[in-house]
C-alpha cells in the first residue's frame, strides 16, 4: 500500500479541534465528507462503525499515536485521514498518554486482508521515533504526505 496515496495533503488535519475520542472520530470523518471522499449521509454510519470498534479495544498505540479504524459496508476503497492534536485525545493507549498523532482508517467490509496490511504498515511507521518526530514537526499538509510517501519504514 502506498501511504502517500492513502494520505494525500487534502486528507491531513494539522489542528484537530476535538478533545474527546468520539468527537475526534466525527471531526475526521466529517473532513472526509468535506473534501468529497464520502457522502455526508454516510458520516454518522461510518462514525458509529469506528466508535463501535473503539468500544471493543482502544486504538491508542502509545507514544502519542492512535489509529482508530473500522471496516464498513458500502465503501469502495480504503480511506484515511491524518490529524494532529495539540491538546491530545484519549484513545486508551497502553501508556495512558493522550494521542497527538491520529490516523483514522476506513476500509471496505470485504477487504479484511488489505485493512490489516494497511494497519500493519501504519503501525510500522509509528513504531519509529524518527517518523513520529518528523510528523510532529511538519508545518504543512504536503510535508505530512511526503513523510508517508518516503517509503523507508
Amino acid at each position: 500500500m502506498n501511504l502517500r496515496q492513502l494520505i494525500p495533503p487534502e486528507c491531513v488535519i494539522l489542528g484537530l479541534a476535538s478533545v474527546k475520542h468520539e468527537d475526534a472520530i466525527g471531526e475526521m470523518i466529517g473532513h472526509l465528507a468535506k473534501i468529497g471522499r464520502i457522502s455526508p449521509e454516510d458520516c454518522e454510519r461510518f462514525g458509529e462503525a469506528v466508535i463501535d470498534r473503539e468500544i471493543q479495544v482502544g486504538t491508542g498505540l502509545g507514544s502519542g499515536v492512535a489509529i482508530p479504524h473500522a471496516r464498513v459496508e458500502g465503501l469502495e476503497e480504503i480511506l484515511a485521514v491524518f490529524a494532529r492534536s495539540e491538546i491530545g485525545v484519549d484513545f486508551e493507549s497502553p501508556d495512558n498518554a493522550p494521542s497527538h498523532t491520529i490516523v483514522l482508517l476506513l476500509a471496505p467490509e470485504e477487504q479484511t486482508a488489505q485493512h490489516l496490511l494497511t494497519l500493519a504498515e501504519l503501525a510500522k511507521v509509528f513504531s519509529q521515533c524518527e517518523y513520529r518526530e518528523k510528523l510532529k514537526a511538519a508545518s504543512i499538509t504536503s510535508e505530512i504526505s511526503a513523510i508517508f510517501s518516503s517509503g523507508v519504514f
